[in-house]
């Protein structure tokens, strides 16, 4: 597959600004890439976990215009964890991120400056002792960029194309939100409850006309949007008061 890649001064000025140390410096709440008894690639539930959690991208400006970050990232299990049928990787593998599907305006862009934002694509990750990170970004200059869209979601799944051959992962799901808020609490009084009601029903009948941290607090569904869509989560949010 023939990626599209920034142009030479752009990679030359990205590591200027970033240093290379971002796409490899290892952080706190990686996702953990490991295989289970049956050599399928998983990933472990005491790191990162993608479809579980929300990642709040700052505001960025010049080469990446919208919002970007390199956390998280991606890092190799260290030891093996046979009560979770968690195992680490063995030499040989050649662990792969693939997209599935991802939002408009949404782009990975790996350590060698491929543009990963069409199902299929693919960033090598490593091997049996991965460890990398992609710059996740929402790119306000696309031309489906939605400035009522304040969560964008990139499916992928881990692929093996070493001799190992280690199973496909299951897919699983990012969650890049552009604006910070607690979902649910409507009123922004800290809790979720009946007096959310009105606001949650002002926003989505009307969520043009009103900010983005209302949008933000009004998806209770995490789809991106505030609309009727989120009526039955956020009443199931009312019902747990969470």
């Amino acid at each position: 597959m023939t990626y599209r890649t920034l142009h030479g001064w752009t990679a030359t000025v990205l590591v200027a600004v970033f240093g290379n140390a971002v796409f490899a410096q290892p952080h706190a709440g990686d996702v953990i890439v490991g295989r289970s008894g049956a050599n399928v690639l998983r990933i472990d539930p005491g790191g990162f976990v993608p479809d579980d959690e929300i990642v709040l991208l700052p505001p960025s400006s010049g080469l990446f215009n919208g919002w970007a970050d390199n956390n998280p990232g991606f890092d190799h299990l260290v030891v093996d964890e046979p009560e979770n049928d968690l195992f680490t990787l063995a030499s040989g593998c050649q662990i792969r991120l693939e997209l599935v599907a991802a939002d408009p305006a949404f782009r990975a862009i790996t350590n060698t400056f491929a543009i990963i934002d069409d199902p299929g694509e693919r960033a090598l990750l490593g091997g049996a002792a991965l460890h990398a990170h992609l710059t996740w970004h929402v790119n306000s200059d696309h031309a489906s960029f939605d400035p009522l869209k304040v969560l964008w979601r990139a499916t992928f799944k881990l692929v093996d194309t070493g001799t190992t051959g280690y199973a496909t992962s299951s897919e699983f799901t990012f969650h890049f939100a552009t604006v910070d808020c607690v979902r649910g609490d409507c009123n922004g009084d800290t809790a979720i409850d009946g007096r959310d009601i009105a606001d949650f029903v002002a926003t989505v009948l009307d969520p043009a006309g009103h900010t983005d941290e209302d949008r933000c607090r009004a998806d209770t569904n995490r789809d991106g949007y505030a609309s009727v869509e989120d009526i039955g989560s956020f009443v199931g949010m009312l019902l747990t008061g969470t």
